[in-house]
């Protein structure tokens, strides 16, 4: 019998032999039923510059070498904003799943996102030993630029490629740890509402502890009773416990639509920000490792534009504040508490998965072909033409615009992707989704109970919204306002260049990655659990 790297430890008590068969075959071979495994990990990849190695001992106890240049540019709102301490670690924090149909990795960084290139790296150092490879990114405003577009100034990049590498060494590391810890196991899940996680006080907040900060024309229509506000107030859980008596928890994985960025653009200190408390909690509650899966995170959701308070009673606690949270954090946790405890294990659920790798998707927006041209976006990544690499660049506007460099390939590739594991099932999007796109894959996805959003799986494009929403504005002034002269774009003053559309590929975004995915969503549909 062939064995995988990831095997249980041997363990010499026959009755529980057939039990253990799950994690020492080859997911090649047939397997019996009751063979769920689960492996958990976590990696600490929290920056660390030789000027920061003393702030950083002296927060956690420890002392970690430096894998970061100085400065760390801290991702989210602007330029120069330069880390100065630490609040918290940022993690790795995953999952290796093996059973009935295959084995699944989700590992979930918290970090504002990550290239599909990058991830293409990791499937490469982790080879053949997963199936299909899940990289989520929190898409957090406090951690550090891992995208390129927050460097001292818009014409530099914020990022340190020597950074990658050791995320890229840190998510591989933590899927051969979870291998070696491959435990059989049961899952359980449960999707919940956030009402009444925010007082609703505010013309914004409609009391579901996020807010739409951007409405968008023709949302008033599809949510009157929001005056256009749309959000999502699904808060899915997925639990993973040992089959043991004990039932001792292995993992549990809290996936919910909201950016991390309460602490906000004048925080220099490092911070996952309410994910932490939200995974502090439940790691009290349960023991095991808890793990934020960001969902629909377009247009714009977000908590700064709630309120909330410690009991509802007494007053509104401080915006953009750590303790603000803190608070926020551990109330989501316990509503995941309230509903997740009285719902049973199941200990052989069907794995299925899909995707479609690569995705093409049409460039439109010459921000981004600027932004590559000069090297700020990209770290390696590739644009396409006709399917091959093409990395060249050119000055395609007209006088007098023709000094702005733009790069030339066609297409942008990513990818999307879906997994079922028994009740519950994964929407693996690259983007910052729309809500109302994601109430759609919800409904779709017909064949499981429990629906995770896993919003910039593997790759971050930026945003996603409905093709009959976007405004091309911005886009068809482009060269104005890389200029600086907004004013003699033709539609002037009528240009939305907001960070829905100026950070956005294009029109043709959604019809790509909806046209790709929904057949991925019907065909785990299909699948027998």
């Amino acid at each position: 019998m062939a064995m995988s790297k990831f095997s249980c430890p041997v363990i010499l008590y026959r009755m529980v032999s057939v039990l253990l068969l799950c994690c020492w075959m080859s997911t090649a071979q047939a397997k019996p039923p009751g063979n769920l495994c689960v492996g958990v990990c976590k990696q600490d990849i929290t920056p660390v510059t030789p000027a920061l190695a003393e702030a950083y001992k002296a927060q956690f106890g420890e002392a970690k070498a430096a894998n970061h240049t100085d400065p760390i540019y801290i991702a989210g709102f602007g330029n120069d904003r330069q880390a100065t301490g630490y609040n918290d670690r940022l993690w790795a924090r995953g999952v290796v799943i093996d059973g009935r149909g295959g084995r699944i990795a989700l590992v979930a960084l918290d970090l504002i996102g990550y290239f599909n290139n990058q991830i293409e790296i990791v499937r490469e150092m982790v080879g053949d030993d997963i199936d299909y490879l899940i990289v989520q990114s929190s898409h957090s405003h406090e951690g550090p630029d891992t995208l390129g577009i927050w460097g001292p100034d818009e014409l530099t990049t914020g990022v340190d490629a020597g950074y990658l590498d050791f995320v890229n060494d840190a998510i591989a590391d933590c899927i051969v740890e979870a291998g070696k810890n491959m435990r059989p196991a049961r899952v359980k899940s449960v999707t919940t509402s956030t009402a009444g996680l925010s007082t609703g006080m505010r013309p914004d907040d409609d009391g579901f502890g996020v807010a739409d900060q951007k409405v968008l024309e023709g949302d008033d229509i599809l949510s009157p009773a929001t005056n256009g506000r749309i959000v999502d107030p699904n808060l899915v859980v997925l639990q993973f416990t040992e089959r043991e008596k004990k039932k001792k928890v292995l993992a549990t994985i809290v996936n919910f639509g909201s950016h991390p960025e309460v602490l906000w653009s004048e925080n220099t200190i490092l911070t996952s920000d309410f994910p932490h408390y939200v995974r502090e909690r439940l790691e009290l509650e349960y023991g095991g490792t808890a793990i934020w899966v960001s969902g629909a995170l377009g247009v714009l959701q977000g908590p700064d534009r709630i309120d909330i308070t410690e009991d509802g009673i007494n007053p509104i606690l401080p915006r953009r504040s750590f303790q603000f949270a803190e608070v926020h954090g551990r109330q989501l946790a316990e509503r995941a508490i309230a509903e997740l405890d009285h719902k049973p294990g199941h200990p052989a659920p069907v794995i299925a998965y899909a995707q479609q790798n690569p995705v093409p998707v049409k460039l439109q927006n010459s921000f981004f072909r600027f932004f590559f041209a000069i090297g700020v976006l990209g770290n390696g990544r590739t644009l396409y033409t006709d399917g091959v690499p093409d990395s060249s660049v050119g000055f395609p506007f007209p006088p007098p615009f023709d000094v702005i460099p733009q790069a030339l390939g066609e297409d942008l590739q990513t990818e999307v992707g879906v997994a079922r594991i028994g009740d519950v099932g994964l929407i693996v999007v690259p983007t910052e989704l729309d809500p109302q796109i994601g109430m759609q894959y919800r409904d779709a996805m017909t064949g499981v109970r429990d629906k995770v959003l896993v919003g910039l799986g593997n790759d971050q494009i930026g945003y996603q919204v409905l093709q009959s929403k976007f405004d091309e504005s911005c886009m068809v002034c482009a060269p104005y306002v890389l200029a600086g002269v907004p004013q003699l774009c033709p539609l002037f003053p009528d240009i939305d260049c907001s960070t829905v559309f100026q950070n956005n590929v294009g029109p043709g975004l959604d019809p790509a990655v909806s046209g790709a995915l929904m057949p991925l969503i019907e065909q785990i549909n299909q699948t027998k659990p």
